[in-house]
């Protein structure tokens, strides 16, 4: 994909806020937006994939309860979250 249409396509997805969006409320709990697939998902350990790239949340007694709209919460005691961008051979 040429330079031109790739800027194009992400100033397209930020209007349209289809940008990733991880929120963490106390450290108990972690909702992720415009998620795309769940990879995995463990009492200490949960990965998805958003549009932008992959998500993996660390912790204790790590739960999801909602996968709806491209939305995850992740409820537990969390203790880290890594962010992967991915590439745009990716895409």
């Amino acid at each position: 994909m040429s330079d031109f249409f790739e800027k194009m396509r992400k100033k397209a997805l930020a209007a349209a806020f289809m940008d990733s969006c991880v929120t963490v409320n106390a450290g108990r709990e972690a909702l992720i937006e415009n998620v795309t697939h769940v990879y995995e998902c463990n009492e200490i350990m949960s990965r998805v994939k958003t549009r932008d790239g992959d998500v993996t949340v660390w912790g204790e007694e790590l739960e999801m309860s909602s996968f709806r709209e491209g939305v995850v919460k992740i409820s537990g005691k969390i203790s880290s979250i890594e962010l992967s961008e991915r590439r745009a051979a990716e895409d």
